[in-house]
């Protein structure tokens, strides 16, 4: 059995990226996740994700499975994300991502963590691929998940104990 992990930093941007497109109806190409090289951006309003930065917010916790071989090893952490939006609506988008996020509303929209918080919308000038200024306005927000790591584990069902007289 080679080691799985039940939660990928792609199932999270998989799903923020889900909630963006249904929160502000942009087309599917506006709303990608991190910077390429050499590849022009979006025409229009879009979104920009990256994960910046993952913490430890527990210690490890353990779950033996001796039918199955194996060991659960869990514990809960924090990640950092930025999100550059961009275009016309970016101050607007940016806003109510903020709001929307400490909201129960980004809750119930998720199934691989919760959202906790986020920072006020910050404008940042940005110059494109053609020296050109566009709007950018940037949130950093936070979310939490409990990521399970199950790899292969040896047990002893039936030790055979033998004492030796000396």
């Amino acid at each position: 059995m080679a080691t799985e992990l039940s939660t990928s930093h792609d199932d999270i941007y998989k799903e923020l990226r889900s909630y963006l497109l249904a929160l502000f109806n942009l087309p599917q190409d506006n709303v990608i996740r991190g910077y390429s090289n050499n590849v022009p951006l979006p025409n229009g309003d879009f979104i920009l994700m990256n994960i910046l930065h993952e913490k430890a917010l527990s210690t490890n916790a353990h779950d033996y499975s001796i039918n199955d071989g194996n060991t659960e090893v869990s514990h809960t952490a924090e990640i950092m994300i930025q999100l550059d939006f961009y275009g016309e609506s970016a101050v607007k988008m940016a806003k109510t991502f903020s709001v929307l996020w400490r909201d129960f509303y980004a809750c119930e929209h998720f199934t691989c963590g919760s959202p906790l918080y986020c920072d006020e919308p910050k404008f940042m000038q940005f110059i494109n691929e053609r020296s050109e200024y566009e709007n950018r306005w940037l949130v950093t927000a936070y979310f939490n998940y409990n990521p399970v790591i199950t790899h292969q584990q040896e047990f002893i069902t039936d030790p055979l104990i033998q004492i030796n007289k000396v």
